[in-house]
């Protein structure tokens, strides 16, 4: 049927028309931006993902940017520690000397006093920033920040755990904390097993020790420790009856426990001899220059803990590194546009475009053919 007031070619026509032209303002948008999907409208699940990833990367970024002050923070207190082993082994070539015959005390004194300066000027500038890892300005544990993980519930930093070490001082100041009684009998047994047993243990740097003493009353113990780091640990139990009364370790139905720490003297520090401030004769020369080579062993073995930490600094770097990388190949495989299919496809619908205009031309011809119709 043929009608002046519905053209339904016209019709048709102008919807395949109005189609071609929305997948061409599509197409033109992914040539102009690069991108598949540049906003949620697009894909949804696609752009929230792609988003999330970008956000991940940035965070990644700003931690590899972290990583890299962390690194000069380390680099930093290296070089002052190949300052100070090279000035220890000066120490050592004085003090050797002091212990031939006829050495000139005087000025091999004068020669360690000088040295001493040294370690100290090399101990005080090892500061990047205000943080220095040598001169005992640290007393907590640094987390220095190595790398974002992404999870459904939200996101975590992963961190390397270093823990500096004074090179300078005598020795910190104790402090004593009450923990909660022991009740389980399971320990109370064990304690009382180790109440029955004295022993004696040299505490001393670089090595896990336990050190157990008795009173002479039997109803306190103390067991002391040092850790890797120089801390001396005192934890004392204290034998209690059912009244809270102190009674012997055997009666006890549970113990008190107090807990003593003791900050490090400084590596510099060993057998009461202070290398930044030595002074030698002959008669102690040679225990000075075995102190010294205890001393060089805690600051090697500083060095070495550092050396780890810088390791792995750098690994997580590259880590870092690689995953930037995979994020930004994931993003684009999700929104970017393919640039070949779509020059492609532009031209299939700039086509259909000017065929789907001539279509339209002609559906609108219809209605003037009805007029013949009238003549």
């Amino acid at each position: 049927m043929s009608s002046i007031l519905t053209n339904a070619s016209a019709l048709t026509a102008l919807q395949s028309l109005q189609m071609t032209q929305n997948d061409l303002s599509i197409t033109q948008n992914e040539i102009s931006t690069g991108k598949a999907v540049s906003s949620a409208a697009d894909n949804a699940a696609y752009w929230s993902i792609a988003t999330q990833l970008t956000s991940n990367s940035g965070v990644i970024t700003a931690t590899n940017d972290a990583l890299a002050q962390s690194q000069a923070v380390l680099d930093t207190a290296t070089s002052a520690i190949n300052s100070v082993i090279t000035t220890i082994g000066s120490i050592q070539s004085a003090l050797s000397q002091a212990t031939n015959p006829g050495a000139d005390i005087t000025d091999i004194n004068t020669t360690l006093a000088s040295l001493g300066k040294q370690l100290t000027d090399a101990i005080n500038s090892a500061s990047f920033n205000g943080l220095n890892l040598l001169d005992g300005s640290q007393t907590a544990a640094l987390n220095f920040v190595a790398g974002f993980n992404q999870s459904a519930s939200g996101g975590s930093f992963n961190t390397i755990q270093f823990t500096a070490q004074s090179l300078t001082g005598t020795g910190g100041v104790a402090s004593t904390t009450s923990e909660p009684n022991i009740t389980d009998t399971t320990t109370i047994a064990q304690l009382n097993a180790l109440a029955d047993n004295t022993g004696t243990a040299t505490l001393g740097y670089g090595s896990d020790v336990i050190d157990k003493t008795t009173d002479t009353t039997g109803d306190t113990f103390t067991i002391e420790s040092q850790s890797l780091t120089g801390v001396d640990t005192t934890t004392t139990y204290t034998g209690l009856d059912a009244n809270g009364n102190v009674t012997t370790a055997a009666a006890a139905i549970s113990f008190g426990v107090s807990v003593t720490t003791t900050p490090p003297a400084g590596l510099l520090t060993q057998s009461g001899y202070d290398l930044t401030n030595l002074n030698t004769t002959a008669a102690t020369a040679g225990a000075q220059l075995k102190a010294v080579e205890n001393a060089l062993t805690a600051v090697t073995s500083y060095s070495s803990i550092i050396g780890s930490t810088q390791d792995r600094m750098a690994n997580a770097t590259t880590l870092n590194n690689s995953l930037t990388t995979n994020y930004a190949l994931g993003v684009s495989a999700l929104v970017d546009a393919d640039m070949n299919e779509a020059s492609t496809r532009l031209q299939a619908l700039q086509t259909q475009q000017q065929l789907g205009i001539q279509s339209l031309s002609i559906a609108n011809q219809n209605t003037q053919l009805i007029l013949k119709l009238f003549q």
